[in-house]
């Protein structure tokens, strides 16, 4: 239950941990590190919280240190190194190549703005945008089809899923059965208004593709399942026939989303004939 009571402490604020690092200092460390990591590749510092990393034949990868920074403000001092030292691993990996299998796609929910997000970046970075494979949850929300291995994850080409022999229609449920079992376990902590579902820190937010999940929540509440992923990592939901419940769920997920490393959105959606629907 700590989780979903520092969940609910957000509400009303408390004082975040002082970085050790300054961003230029953090940006420095973290080329650093990767260096030492894969020394067969080229790390350069191009500005603050920015880094280009030449890990492909083309060059001309870039890596932004913003949600790394953020999330490295709000660590304990102890955890801190723990922390780069997983940004770092994602690095390595990534070099290394990813092993791509049908078994390895997951199912990724994002906010609609992530897609504008990526185009831009990577226009940034001198090329050209390349396709996601996705598709529309509702107004929203996206699912995003990605490659997950144990500190990285590839987001899905059309080409590597043709080559991987997918079916589009086939696709949701072998991704949400894929992530099934890579999740150590899922956990509803139930609060006197708000519940909140756990997993493994990441993929929260996929979890309401989990129909089973939602049928079973369904039958503890005398209205629909209204819920809120403020954050890649926090699912919480409320009772549409609780009023004051929902008002407190709108509250907790604005507050959260402002804070979260992984934002995704503020709004709330209901579960109705099978689809989340905004609330």
């Amino acid at each position: 239950m700590q989780r979903f009571f520092s969940a609910l402490r957000a509400l009303f604020g408390g004082a975040r941990p002082v970085p050790a690092m300054t961003r230029a200092e953090f940006t420095d460390e973290v080329a650093r590190r990767v260096r030492v990591a894969v020394p067969e590749i080229e790390v350069k510092v191009v500005g603050e919280l920015e880094l280009a990393i030449d890990m492909t034949d083309e060059g001309g990868n870039r890596a932004f240190l913003h949600n790394a920074y953020q999330m490295y403000q709000g660590e304990s001092p102890k955890r801190r190194d723990d922390l780069i030292d997983r940004f770092v691993a994602s690095f390595a990996e990534a070099a290394k190549g990813l092993e791509r299998s049908p078994e390895a796609i997951i199912p990724v929910v994002k906010d609609r703005a992530w897609l504008v997000e990526i185009e831009t970046s990577m226009r940034q970075m001198g090329g050209e945008g390349q396709d996601k494979v996705y598709e529309h949850l509702n107004d929203d929300l996206v699912v995003v089809y990605a490659i997950d291995t144990p500190s990285n994850i590839a987001y899905l080409s059309p080409e590597e899923l043709a080559r991987l022999g997918v079916e589009r229609d086939a696709l949701r449920a072998l991704a949400v059965r894929n992530l099934r079992g890579l999740l150590p376990g899922i956990e509803v902590q139930r609060g006197e208004k708000l519940n909140m579902i756990t997993a493994d820190g990441n993929y929260e937010a996929s979890l309401l593709l989990f129909s089973d999940l939602w049928e079973r929540e369904r039958e503890k509440l005398r209205g629909d399942p209204v819920a809120a992923v403020p954050a890649r990592d926090l699912l919480l939901f409320a009772d549409a026939a609780d009023a004051d419940a929902v008002a407190q769920l709108r509250q907790l997920a604005t507050k959260m989303r402002e804070e979260a490393a992984y934002s995704l959105t503020d709004r709330l959606f209901v579960l109705r004939d099978g689809q989340w629907l905004p609330f």
